[in-house]
């Protein structure tokens, strides 16, 4: 009784500690990477409390481990790009001395603005690659949400609350839709995903201009030719700023409803029927048939839902940060997603981590170029080398447990 007690006080203490320190490091409040810190200390004591110190220790074990791949590629990553730059005669010191400051610290609101739509289409992504599919397509439908959450926040006047979560929901229903075409294809036809998806995202990106003109953008009439109106101000996310004063202007609570988006994502996939029927299709689609589960079922629920959540990368863009739509709004996010996702293994935490991660790479890298003319593609060779390397683990495991089965067989073989 005792110990159920003291669980019930960790997991409390956790719960507030976590919610307090992505909160305060959202705002740019550094002091909040100690409450998250603390947060996992906290989960440590409560799996010790609730499950014994055996369960804990398997945990804390995992946890490393989990990080272990990702860590090791990004120190190979830094190293072979210093490498790069001291054989094209740059400083690699000061160059990654101005790429971490400017990244992790001095331009850290722009590193979270940048991660919070990665943070949506890498999980976008992710759960598509859970069910074994390559929603290559999650850039245009970042458009459609970008698309009719413009039109719906420059007509809904209702009260902010109300009128915000309208938008969310529609915007994002409208990107799901907007992937009904190729669930279909793929049930009925086998079509891959990977053409079709592609070929829609670059339809919704030519739709875009006729969108911007029919909605304030027209050079005949517009003294903001290929940018939309503003939308309504009721419409606008809550800005950091209005509850923590030192905050950043252009903060906005978009990186906390993508947080919380992301453990949703992670609580359907490894807690719920649907999720384990998702990775079950994603693993083995043979073995998951003669389980009595769906497959052209559960190919949709993936590809609606996958669209679902790269529209909301758009509504946030929207609603969050710049109130109207432009013609060339993308900074690639949707196909940045694959990467995001790739790098956190299709796990939906992991995606928070490795989106603010590219984020402050690219955040960084604007401020390494600013201070210290190193051009700015030494962080794109960073990136590239950083996801070869993790695609290189797959491709090892791979190769590797195929080998090692061929060896158990023949073994077998040889032992009858």
């Amino acid at each position: 009784m005792q110990n159920n007690s003291l669980s019930k006080i960790f997991i409390i203490l956790m719960i507030l500690s976590g919610i307090a320190g992505i909160f305060l490091w959202s705002a740019s409040y550094f002091i909040g990477i100690i409450f998250i810190v603390l947060a996992l200390f906290l989960y440590y004591f409560y799996k010790r409390s609730a499950e014994g110190s055996e369960s804990a220790g398997v945990w804390a074990k995992g946890f490393v481990k989990t990080l272990y791949i990702p860590v090791f590629g990004i120190i190979a990553a830094i190293i072979l790009g210093g490498l790069i730059m001291l054989l094209t005669g740059n400083d690699p010191v000061i160059a990654y001395k101005a790429l971490f400051y400017g990244g992790f610290v001095k331009n850290w609101h722009i590193s979270i603005l940048n991660a919070v739509p990665l943070i949506f289409t890498g999980l976008s992504v992710a759960f598509a690659f859970q069910a074994g599919l390559f929603n290559i397509g999650a850039e245009g439908q970042f458009y459609i949400g970008s698309m009719v959450a413009t039109w719906l926040g420059l007509r809904l006047g209702m009260p902010p609350l109300f009128s915000i979560i309208l938008i969310f929901v529609i915007a994002g229903l409208a990107a799901a839709a907007y992937n009904i075409i190729p669930a279909v294809l793929k049930v009925r036809t086998g079509a891959h995903e990977v053409i079709t998806t592609m070929m829609l995202a670059h339809i919704a990106r030519h739709l875009s201009p006729i969108f911007i003109r029919g909605n304030g953008g027209d050079p005949a009439t517009s003294t903001h030719a290929y940018v939309t109106n503003d939308i309504l101000e009721n419409n606008f996310l809550p800005m950091f700023k209005d509850f923590l004063p030192n905050a950043n202007y252009r903060l906005h609570v978009g990186i906390l409803i993508a947080i919380a988006v992301a453990l949703l994502v992670y609580y359907i996939l490894y807690y719920t029927r649907i999720g384990f029927e998702v990775r079950a299709v994603g693993q083995n689609p043979n073995a998951a048939r003669a389980q009595g589960i769906s497959i052209g079922r559960n190919i949709m629920i993936a590809l609606l839902f996958a669209g679902f959540l790269s529209g909301l990368a758009g509504v946030n863009q929207v609603v969050g940060l710049d109130h109207k739509m432009y013609q060339n709004l993308s900074a690639g996010y949707g196909w940045n997603g694959i990467s995001v996702a790739i790098l956190a293994s299709n796990n939906p935490i992991g995606v928070i981590f490795t989106a603010i991660l590219w984020g402050a790479l690219d955040a960084g890298g604007q401020y390494m170029t600013r201070t210290t003319q190193i051009p700015n593609s030494i962080v794109e060779i960073i990136k590239g080398i950083i996801l070869f390397l993790i695609v290189a683990r797959y491709i090892y495991t791979y190769i590797g447990g195929r080998f090692r089965k061929r060896r158990k067989d023949r073994k077998a073989k040889e032992a009858v």
